[in-house]
């Protein structure tokens, strides 16, 4: 079993928070909106005006680590093939 590439890590959790701000948002409903690539991860609930948007958020970090996980997957093939191609 290889090591874990910390940089490939980071670079990963980076990419899905900058993504997870960019692509669209999920409607669920008329006051949920979820957000996250390429699974959603973070819930958003639409409430009352008066209500702070830090209570009405809810993370998931199990769908979180796996979107890390896919997408440190997804750049590690990705630097492997680049290797490969010199």
């Amino acid at each position: 079993m290889k090591k874990i590439n910390w940089r490939i890590v980071n670079l990963a959790l980076w990419l899905e928070v900058i993504l997870s701000y960019l692509l669209p948002f999920q409607v669920t409903d008329t006051f949920q909106y979820r957000a996250g690539f390429p699974m959603p991860f973070l819930s958003v609930h639409a409430g009352s005006p008066g209500i702070s948007p830090f209570l009405s958020m809810h993370l998931d970090p199990v769908g979180l680590l796996l979107d890390v996980t896919i997408l440190y997957l997804a750049i590690s093939a990705g630097v492997k093939i680049c290797k490969r191609s010199r």
